[in-house]
């Protein structure tokens, strides 16, 4: 399914998009909901410190006004005169007291007066005004409410047994100290639930909840919570998915707790996934197309390319890659197509040297036997001299034989140098009938050298090039001297004329230009010489060439291999 490399790039681009997209999403998404939480937990906190500081205050007041009531001379006075006298109208002087402070704080319930000796409560209330037969127990716990001088208690109503109510109670003393009553201001548990509590709560999964020093709940919105511990397995559990506000008051201590629950504070943000989820489905079909138009203006040229390849391959080598860019593929294309130029160059050389070898062989089958006519028919010509007792002019003919032999025989590319002298001496022999024995040869090779092997036919051009260009003929006195010797493991071999000499200018012709055949037997220049010896030795074979008034020296220096399989190519 993606094979090609285009389908490749677009599906690793694709998966780099989305994967970068996913993330800034997800980054965004849990940016904005801890900036939501944040503000959320800001705001809430602020809401909880104002109730906290207005509950504060409110209580403030009552526990003031308890103070005030519980050091009041007349209710002391109205209250020993009612323990000395018992008189009822006594209490009712009480509670219109009473009742006058009340009316201070619209939050109090009322402000009662307990008396332990007679187990009776006092109150503010219209009904009931006083009441007999409070228990031990109520009355004891009233009396250790009253030992703190600031901190309020949650008690249970001894007047409505059903409700819980918060009071602050102060102790009546008398002058000699002794105790004799208690005001205690109340205020209900619900009134305290609804005027602060309930305002926190705004319809989501939340708690509001009021704590004392001691961790147990004063106030929250079951009535049946108030006056147990607050959980802390529940608190540690909370945290987890829910958001926790607490502030502590400063006059009681008491600590406000809001509690809401994250999801319910995160549910506007759902709607925004759905807008994000939008979002990263259109960047990601934007980035597909966006993509698919990139790849396909980079993989235009590399498919002209590989189509171009494939045709190439298949033997249409006279294809070209249109070039269309500058970049790594335009140069990669251009260079494809340079190769395709030389190797068609090539392929068309190997064609032309094919058919030329193929001419030669041609040739060669076809001339094949004019040397073995040659060779027959000059070997009846020696013999018939011989019959008729022309021996000079058999040996002739022999030398004669012998060299054409040398010159077309094709078995072997090495001699030796007594096998190249002995070519030497048979060409020499006619030479000089031709010239009417007006040169002289001179032979000056040492029994060292005579070993050595060196490629056929490398002396012959040298004494033939010494005849025809540096002899003078016609001043007669012409000597030749072939000489060779071994030297350091090199093989020196020379031919030196007596002749006119050459100039610098002749020499460097002589040792470049190439010889066409002539007039001479093989028709091999001196510069042939000279690249055949660098073909098989490198720059170990060199001919160096001195001349001057004296005549020329033209030498031969090779490796000196007695060896002829050292020779070989």
């Amino acid at each position: 399914m993606f094979r090609s490399m285009r389908s490749k790039m677009i599906l690793v681009m694709l998966a780099v998009t989305g994967c970068a997209v996913v993330l800034i999403t997800v980054m965004f998404y849990q940016r904005s909901a801890g900036m939501i939480e944040e503000d959320y937990v800001e705001n809430l906190y602020g809401r909880v410190r104002q109730m906290g500081d207005a509950l504060d205050e409110s209580l403030k007041e009552i526990y003031f006004l308890t103070v005030q009531a519980s050091c009041d001379e007349e209710i002391l006075s109205e209250a020993e005169e009612y323990l000395s006298g018992g008189k009822e109208e006594c209490l009712t002087n009480l509670a219109g007291m009473l009742r006058s402070y009340s009316d201070r704080n619209s939050e109090a319930a009322s402000v009662c007066l307990v008396i332990p000796r007679k187990q009776m409560i006092v109150t503010s209330l219209e009904y009931p005004v006083y009441q007999k037969g409070i228990s031990e127990d109520k009355i004891e716990e009233i009396r250790k409410t009253g030992m703190t001088s600031l901190t309020p208690a949650l008690i249970g109503d001894p007047l409505q047994k059903q409700d819980h109510i918060l009071v602050f109670v102060s102790p009546v003393e008398a002058d000699n100290g002794e105790v004799c009553a208690y005001v205690m201001s109340c205020l209900k548990e619900r009134t305290l639930y609804y005027n602060y509590l309930d305002k926190l709560e705004d319809g989501r999964s939340s708690r509001a909840v009021l704590l004392d020093e001691d961790g147990r709940i004063v106030s929250a919105k079951t009535l049946e919570d108030a006056g147990r511990p607050y959980d802390a397995g529940q608190e540690a559990a909370a945290e987890q998915d829910m958001i926790c506000v607490r502030y502590r008051t400063d006059f009681l201590g008491y600590s406000f707790q809001m509690e809401t629950e994250k999801k319910e504070v995160l549910a506007d943000l759902g709607e925004m996934r759905f807008y994000l989820a939008a979002i990263l489905l259109a960047v990601l079909g934007s980035a597909a197309v966006l993509m698919v138009l990139i790849t396909k203006a980079m993989y235009q040229p590399l498919r002209r390319l590989t189509e171009t390849m494939s045709l190439v391959s298949g033997g249409e080598l006279e294809r070209r890659v249109e070039v269309t860019t500058k970049d790594e593929i335009g140069i990669l294309s251009a260079e494809f197509n340079d190769i395709l130029g030389h190797i068609e160059s090539l392929i068309g050389q190997l064609v032309q040297e094919e058919m030329l070898k193929k001419d030669a062989e041609l040739e060669a089958l076809q001339y094949q036997i004019t040397p073995h006519f040659m060779y027959n028919t000059l070997n009846s010509v020696k013999y018939a001299a011989l019959l008729k007792g022309e021996a000079e002019i058999g040996g002739l003919l022999e030398d004669f034989i012998e060299l054409l032999q040398a010159s077309i025989n094709k078995k072997g590319k090495f001699v030796t140098v007594a096998e190249e002298i002995h070519f030497v001496k048979n060409y020499m022999n006619l030479q000089r009938m031709r010239y009417e024995e007006e040169i002289e040869a001179d032979y000056q090779i040492q029994q060292d050298a005579l070993p050595c092997f060196l490629p056929r036919l490398m002396l012959q051009p040298l004494v033939e090039n010494a005849i025809l260009h540096g002899l003078d003929l016609r001043a007669g006195r012409n000597r030749i001297v072939i000489g060779g010797n071994v030297d350091k493991g090199q093989l020196q071999l020379w031919v030196q004329d007596n002749g006119r000499g050459m100039t610098k200018e002749q020499m460097e012709e002589l040792l470049q230009q190439k010889q066409k055949k002539a007039r001479g037997l093989s028709g091999i220049g001196v510069a042939n010489v000279k690249e055949r010896l660098q073909l098989y030795y490198g720059s170990a074979g060199r001919v160096v060439c001195e001349s001057s008034e004296a005549g020329t020296k033209i030498c031969l220096c090779l490796p000196a291999y007695r060896e002829q399989d050292r020779y070989a190519l």
